[in-house]
C-alpha cells in the first residue's frame, strides 16, 4: 500500500495530506455529504485541534491538541475512523503539540511540539521515541511530513531550519533552499517515496526538490511572491499539488509546479488558506481556512463549501484517506472533531439503437460509480452496418468508451446496408465460379474460383480492369461498391519429340511408335528422311508439285520450298542453300519416295535436332 500524509501546523497551521492507492486515468467523484458524524474523544471537549492524519484507508487516526498557555494537550490515536480515541502522548504532555504526520497503513507516526521536541512511533502510537536532530532540543517545530512506509521525513521550524531524515528520524541532515536561513517553514509534504518534497515558509517563498532535499527549485506561482505560504498538499507521484497564502490566493498545478492555476472557490478572494488535503491523484482536494471548509471533486476547478451544518468560523484541519470517500476534520475554536463516510454517485446509462443490432457494455450494467469508464461495442445485425453514435457519445469509433461522471444516455444508429454487384466473366479455356452476377451487401465478402480447361492455364485475372496476376481464386471484402472480374486463359504450349533411327520404318512421336513410308537413310553424308509423316506428327503439312517436283513443307508461320536435285530451297520465301559446304545434299527421289535433308528441314522450321552416332539415332524436338 502506497501513500503519504503531510501536516504541517503553527500558528496559522497547515496540513497537507499524500494519500496513495493505485493511479488510475479517470478520478472518482462522490455524492453530496449525507452527515457529519462528531468523533471528538469521549469526554475531551474545547481541545484546540491543530495536528490531524490519517492512513490510507481512513482508519488509522493521529489527532494532536494545542493546549494554549499551560493547558494540557494531548495526542490521541484512533483504529476505527475516529469512532473511538486511545490518550497516546509521547512521554508527557505537552501543551503545543504542533503537526503530525502518518505513513499508508498508520504504524509509522511523527508528531512535534512547538519549542520542544520531534518523536515518533512504529506502533500506531503505543510507543514513542525521541527523534530530534542532534543538539536541536527546543526548536520551535511546526511542520512534518512522511512518506509512505515513513522511512523518509522532512521537519522544519519557525527559525529558518529545514531537516531531512532518510532512516525515519534515527538521523537527520540539515537542508534549505540557498538563501534561506530564516524560513519559517509551512506546510511540509511529501510524494509516495520521498523523492518529491515541498514547503513554503511564511517569508514568501515556495520550493520543491524532486532529489529528496539535495536540490532545492523555487516554485513560487507568478505574482504570489513575498506572500505567506501556509499550506501544501501533493499527490502520490508528486505531479498534482495543491497550495495557498494568506490574503486569498489559491493554486493547483499538474505538472509539479512547472505551471500554476489559481483555483480559489467562487467569491471567496480573502481567505487564509492553510490546510489542505488530497486523494491520491490528486482529483479530490480538501481546503480550509480559518473560517471555512470547501472540497473539491475536479482537482480545485469548482468547490464546494463542505463543513458541518453549525461549525463555521471554526478554524478547521483536515485529512482524507486515499480515494477521496472518508473525510475526517477538526477545528481549534470549538474543539469538535468530524468524519464523514461519502458513497460513489450512481451514474444512469441509458443505451437505444435505431434498428436491428446489438450494443454490448464493459463493464455491463444499467448504473455506475462515478467516474466509471465503459466500453460500448455496436455489433450490427445481417444486412445492416452501424454509422455511429449519438447523444452523449457521438462519432463511428467502435468500441467507443464514455466516462460515467453523469446520466448518460447513448444511441446506437444501424442501418440497412446497401447491395453492390460484382459481375465475373471468363475467356475461352476454362471457368470462373460463381459465373453470375453476385449481389453482396455492404461490407460483405465474396471469393470467387477461376479453373483451366484441360490443354490450358491461366493467363490473368483481372479486377476492375487491374491486373492480379495468376491466380486460381480472389476474394472481395468489405464490399462498398460494384466491381467486375474477369479471367483469361492461354492454350498450353506442347513439346514434341520425334525419335527416329537409320534403316528403320518405325519412329515414336512422345513415346507412341508410329511408321515411316520408308526408313531413313544416309546419303552423302546427311540423313534423308520421307518427310510428310514426321512433319503431319508436329501438326505442319507437306505439298507436292508433281509438274515442278517441288516439296512444300509448313508448320506454324514458316514454310519451305525444295526442289528434287536441287542444291538450293527457298525458306519463307527466301533462297537458302541446303548445305553449304556439300552442294551434293539435295532432295531425292528413293524407291519412289520423296527424302529430304532431315537437319535443314527441321532446322529451318524452328525445331531442335540432335545426332547419336553410335546408335545412328535422330531426336528432333519441338516446342510451338
Amino acid at each position: 500500500m502506497r501513500q503519504s500524509v503531510r501536516f504541517a501546523v503553527a500558528l496559522v497551521l497547515c496540513l497537507v495530506l499524500c494519500l496513495s492507492g493505485v493511479m488510475v486515468g479517470d478520478s472518482r467523484t462522490y455524492a453530496s455529504s449525507v452527515g457529519w458524524v462528531e468523533r471528538r474523544p469521549a469526554g475531551d471537549v474545547g481541545r484546540q485541534w491543530y495536528a490531524l492524519a490519517s492512513d490510507s484507508t481512513g482508519t488509522h487516526l493521529i489527532a494532536a491538541a494545542f493546549g494554549n498557555y499551560g493547558t494540557e494537550g494531548w495526542v490521541y490515536t484512533s483504529t476505527d475512523g475516529g469512532a473511538s480515541w486511545a490518550q497516546t502522548y509521547p512521554n508527557t504532555w505537552s501543551s503545543y503539540w504542533m503537526a503530525a504526520a502518518s505513513d499508508a497503513d498508520g504504524s509509522n507516526l511523527i508528531v512535534c511540539v512547538w519549542a520542544g521536541l520531534v518523536y515518533t512511533s512504529s506502533n500506531g502510537g503505543v510507543d514513542w521515541t525521541t527523534r530530534y536532530p542532534a543538539g536541536e532540543t527546543a526548536q520551535r517545530w511546526q511542520t512534518v511530513a512522511s512518506d509512505a512506509d515513513g522511512s523518509n521525513l522532512m521537519a522544519g521550524t519557525s527559525t529558518g531550519r529545514l531537516w531531512i531524515s532518510k532512516n525515519g528520524g534515527s538521523t537527520w541532515v540539515e537542508t534549505r533552499p540557498a538563501g534561506n536561513v530564516d524560513g519559517d517553514w509551512r506546510g511540509a509534504s511529501s510524494n509516495a517515496d520521498g523523492s518529491v518534497l515541498l514547503v513554503g515558509n511564511y517569508n514568501g517563498r515556495l520550493y520543491i526538490t524532486s532529489n529528496g532535499g539535495t536540490n532545492w527549485t523555487e516554485l513560487t506561482p507568478a505574482g504570489a511572491a513575498d506572500k505567506n505560504w501556509q499550506g501544501t498538499a501533493c499527490d502520490e507521484d508528486g505531479s498534482n499539488l495543491i497550495v495557498g497564502v494568506e490574503g486569498g490566493r489559491l493554486y493547483t498545478s499538474s505538472n509539479g509546479g512547472s505551471s500554476w492555476t489559481e483555483r480559489r472557490p467562487a467569491g471567496d478572494t480573502n481567505r487564509n488558506w492553510s490546510r489542505f488535503a488530497s486523494d491520491s491523484d490528486g482529483s479530490i482536494l480538501l481546503a480550509a481556512d480559518e473560517a471555512r471548509l470547501y472540497r473539491s471533486l475536479d482537482s480545485g476547478a469548482k468547490w464546494t463549501e463542505q463543513q458541518p451544518a453549525g461549525d463555521k468560523d471554526a478554524h478547521w484541519t483536515c485529512c482524507s484517506n486515499a480515494d477521496g470517500s472518508y473525510l475526517v476534520v477538526a477545528n481549534y475554536a470549538g474543539g469538535r472533531v468530524y468524519s464523514l463516510a461519502v458513497n460513489p454517485l450512481a451514474r444512469a446509462l441509458t443505451v437505444a439503437k435505431t434498428a436491428n443490432g446489438t450494443v454490448t457494455l464493459d463493464p455491463a450494467g444499467a448504473t455506475y460509480d462515478d467516474g466509471t469508464v465503459v466500453t460500448l461495442t455496436a455489433t450490427p445485425a445481417t444486412g445492416y452496418t452501424f454509422t455511429g453514435w449519438s447523444g452523449d457519445l457521438s462519432g463511428t469509433t467502435n468500441p467507443a468508451r464514455i466516462t460515467m461522471d453523469g446520466d448518460k444516455t447513448v444511441t446506437a444508429t444501424f442501418t440497412a446496408s446497401p447491395t453492390y454487384t460484382l459481375t465475373p466473366s471468363a475467356g475461352t479455356g476454362g471457368t470462373i465460379t460463381p459465373n453470375t452476377l453476385q449481389a453482396v451487401l455492404q461490407g460483405g465478402s465474396k471469393t470467387f474460383t477461376i479453373v483451366a480447361n484441360a490443354g490450358y492455364h491461366v493467363a490473368d485475372v483481372s479486377v476492375d480492369g487491374v491486373s492480379q496476376g495468376v491466380v486460381s481464386s480472389y476474394t472481395f471484402t468489405n464490399v462498398t461498391s460494384n466491381h467486375t472480374i474477369s479471367a483469361r486463359f492461354e492454350q498450353e504450349m506442347k513439346q514434341t519429340i520425334i525419335v527416329l533411327q537409320i534403316g528403320k520404318s518405325t519412329f515414336t512421336v512422345n513415346g507412341i511408335s508410329e511408321t515411316l513410308d520408308s526408313p531413313p537413310v544416309i546419303k552423302n553424308g546427311r540423313t534423308l528422311v520421307p518427310i510428310r509423316a514426321i512433319i503431319e506428327a508436329l501438326g505442319g503439312a507437306v505439298g507436292w508439285d508433281g509438274t515442278a517436283r517441288k516439296a512444300t513443307v509448313a508448320l506454324g508461320s514458316r514454310s519451305i520450298e525444295l526442289w528434287i536435285g536441287q542444291s538450293t530451297a527457298r525458306v519463307n520465301s527466301i533462297s537458302t542453300r541446303i548445305d553449304s559446304t556439300n552442294l551434293k545434299v539435295v532432295p531425292e527421289i528413293i524407291n519412289s519416295r520423296t527424302m529430304l535433308p532431315l537437319r535443314f528441314v527441321s532446322e529451318n522450321l524452328g525445331c531442335l535436332v540432335v545426332w547419336a552416332d553410335a546408335t545412328k539415332t535422330i531426336t528432333i524436338t519441338y516446342q510451338p
